[in-house]
Order: C-alpha cells, then structure tokens, then sequence
C-alpha cells in the first residue's frame, strides 16, 4: 500500500531532490531532442538547394509560433492540473484538461487556416525567388494543416508532467526524433526501389509530421495506460477558464516571443 501511494502520490511525498532530478532531468533531455527536428531537416534540406535552405529559414518562425502556442496552452493545463491534484480536486482537474483541449481544437483550426491560404503569400513578400517560394510554400502548408500532430502531443506531454511521470516526454519526443532522422532522406530525396519520389522540401515536411503524429500517439497511449490520474469526463469549464488564460499568457515563454520577434522582423524586413 505504501508502494502505490507512493507512486501515486509522486509530488506529495517524494524527497524534493529526489523529485527535481528525475522530473527535470528528463524536461532538459526531452527538449534537447525537440530541438533536433529543425536541426535534422536544416542538414538534409542544404543538400537540395541554398534556395531550399533560405525557405525552410523563413519558415522556421512560423513553427516556432505553432510550438509556443501549444507551449503556452500545455503549460497553462499543466500548472491548474498540479495543482488541482494536489488538492485532489477532480473536478477542477477535468475542466482544466477540457480547457486545454478545447484551446488545442482553436489553436489548431487557425494555423491550420494559415497554411491553407497565408503560407504562399507569407513567402511571396519575403522573396521573388520561385524556388523559395514554391519550396517554402509546400513546406509550411503541410505543416500547419496537420500541426494537430504537435499539439496533441505536448498537450499529452503536459497531461504526464503533471502527475510527475516526465520520463515518458522522453520517450515520445525521443522516437519522433528518431523517426524524423529517418525518413528525412527517404522523402527528400526518395528511394526508387520502394517507388518513393524524392519530393524535395514537401518530402522534409511529411517526415516532421509523421514524426509529430507517431509521437503524439505514444503520449495519448502512455496517458491512457501509465498515467493514473489521468483525467476523467474531460470538458471545458469557464470556472477555472480566466486563470487558465492567465497562466498560459504567463507562460509564453521568452524563447517563443523571441521567435515571434523574428517573424515582425521578417515582415518589417
């Protein structure tokens, strides 16, 4: 009995040096390798073209956007559901789940609404060179309209921080890093033998997104069979919605404000 509520109980009874380490150590590591999505497609994509390059650069800030908002929202549900475990709330924990989904479904709807009609005049008043243009514009479309890939997954992420179980971020965040290392070259540059096209900055982006989309199916799988408190009867709950907001403004960090900065500058530029 005291083996299970210790596991159940992590952040309430855990020796605090104890719980620092092994939940921070796997938050360092976990973007680490979040990191590695943009460096991996940045050394396949130099390869094409410096056209190529120039396009995924321009594009970067518009992904830096989508992950700081699923950022902002993860860490708002993040912050109200420890809490609300903490104080064994369950009510307050479902209608901060809700929140954050609910938040997710929007977040998602208007990058997704971007991609469809803003991605190509986005890099038409950033460059007259078609190849950008066109490279950039198939990139960053396929990106948003499937960035619901993203936000499930670091809203799962979020889900299993706060119950103390950061080692499966890890785990989620290291197989779509591994996946995107390799199917890279596979769409990039195609594999004749299998009939596979190379399909230039297209194919970068189906790799990122089927690595994002494999990754957040491991965090809702995880969630589902490792998280025991996972919430239950989820649903948006406009009692706790104005603290949800605030945490999630507060919570933008200075890292994704600095890359909507860039994106100004772009503009300005």
């Amino acid at each position: 009995m005291e083996e299970n509520s210790l596991r159940t109980n992590k952040m309430r009874t855990m020796p605090v040096g104890k719980l620092l380490f092994t939940m921070a150590l796997p938050l360092a590591l976990s973007m680490l390798v979040q990191a590695l999505y943009n460096v991996v497609d940045s050394i396949y994509v130099s390869r094409i073209s410096p056209s190529a390059v120039t396009a995924l650069s321009l594009a970067f800030p518009i992904q830096h956007l989508i992950i700081g908002f699923a950022t902002g929202i993860g860490v708002g549900m993040n912050s109200l559901l420890s809490k609300s475990l903490g104080e064994n709330n369950r009510l307050r924990v479902n209608y901060a789940a809700g929140n954050g989904i609910f938040l997710m479904l929007i977040a998602t709807a208007l990058f997704m609404l971007f991609g469809a009609v803003g991605a190509r005049p986005f890099f038409e008043m950033q460059s007259e060179v078609a190849e950008t243009v066109n490279g950039g514009t198939d990139y960053l479309t396929i990106c948003c309209l499937f960035s619901i890939g993203i936000f499930v997954e670091v809203l799962g992420e979020r889900m299993l921080q706060a119950s103390g179980r950061t080692i499966y971020t890890l785990f989620t965040q290291g197989t779509g890093a591994v996946i995107n290392i390799l199917l890279d070259p596979v769409f990039i540059f195609g594999v004749p033998a299998l009939g596979i096209p190379a399909l230039g900055m297209a194919g970068a982006a189906i790799a990122t997104v089927i690595a994002q989309w494999i990754a957040a199916i491991l965090a809702v799988i995880f969630n589902l069979t490792k998280n025991i408190k996972k919430p239950k009867g989820t649903k948006p709950g406009f009692v706790v919605f104005t603290n949800y907001k605030t945490i999630v403004v507060e919570n933008f960090d200075n890292y994704h404000l600095n890359q909507q900065k860039n994106l100004l500058f772009l503009f300005l530029y």
